[in-house]
């Protein structure tokens, strides 16, 4: 969630599948009046409808034409979905927000095989079957995008998935790069790379907790903090505290 001048942004929004994980308030993720979405996967869109219609059906949904038809199938009103795509322009409130072409995380034989040996399948086999239908609905379909925000003369540079396009000219230095760190077994070598082309002021890691077991799991983030305090010491990496903390970019 990002706020300024009153004004609040929820991206990705997402109530956890696990069970002994942190569940934001669904009072509050409804108050809010913009829904900015990444990609389709059902971590990043199965859970807007709920909020959508809890808050009345007042909130606009941004996002690509493929989480757009599911998003209407699943009771959200095609009037509050504005569709994106690459290269768009737009303000809401005091935020100008700029949409970049981004790719998804390209998952690793390790993690898979990882993901479907473990004892978690057994312990949250409804949630396996739950996201293997859901997953089916709730596709990719190559349409991940990274958000470029800017806001009290800061900027942000959020990614939905850990990959880039290596086509795109994506804004270096930004002041903050919010990281997904989850999808591969080399997690940490392989983000590196990112923050080498990017160089932002500091990082936000994000997606490392296992908010959807069995698939996902607690990512180890120490690896990725001890690489990054070695190539770019000048580079802060940040953790937040579920629905304990805020932080503000100009500090």
């Amino acid at each position: 969630m990002f706020e300024s001048d009153g004004t609040r942004l929820l991206i990705d929004p997402f109530l956890s599948l696990n069970d002994k994980g942190y569940k934001p308030s669904l009072d509050e993720l409804s108050s809010v009046m913009s829904i900015l979405v990444t990609h389709g996967h059902l971590d990043h869109i199965v859970d807007i409808p709920t909020i959508w219609i809890h808050g009345g059906g007042k909130a606009d949904v941004y996002c690509s034409a493929s989480p757009r038809k599911v998003l209407i199938t699943k009771g959200v009103d095609s009037k509050s979905i504005r569709e994106i795509k690459p290269n768009d322009e737009f303000s809401i409130g005091s935020f100008d927000i700029r949409v970049l072409e981004g790719k998804h995380i390209r998952f690793d034989i390790w993690i898979v095989l990882k993901t479907l040996f473990q004892p978690q399948i057994v312990q949250y086999w409804k949630n396996f079957i739950y996201m293997f239908k859901e997953n089916r609905i709730c596709a990719e379909a190559g349409e991940t995008v990274v958000y470029d925000i800017r806001a009290d003369g800061k900027q942000v540079l959020l990614l939905g998935s850990l990959n880039l396009d290596t086509d795109t000219e994506y804004p270096k230095g930004t002041d903050l790069l919010i990281l997904p760190l989850q999808g591969r077994s080399d997690i940490s070598d392989y983000a590196l790379s990112f923050i080498d082309r990017l160089m932002p002021k500091k990082i936000l890691l994000d997606h490392y907790d296992d908010a959807f077991p069995p698939i996902s799991s607690a990512v180890d983030t120490e690896p990725f903090v001890t690489l990054i305090a070695k190539r770019h010491p000048h580079i802060p990496v940040i953790f937040l505290m579920p629905g304990v903390e805020w932080i503000d970019i100009g500090e």
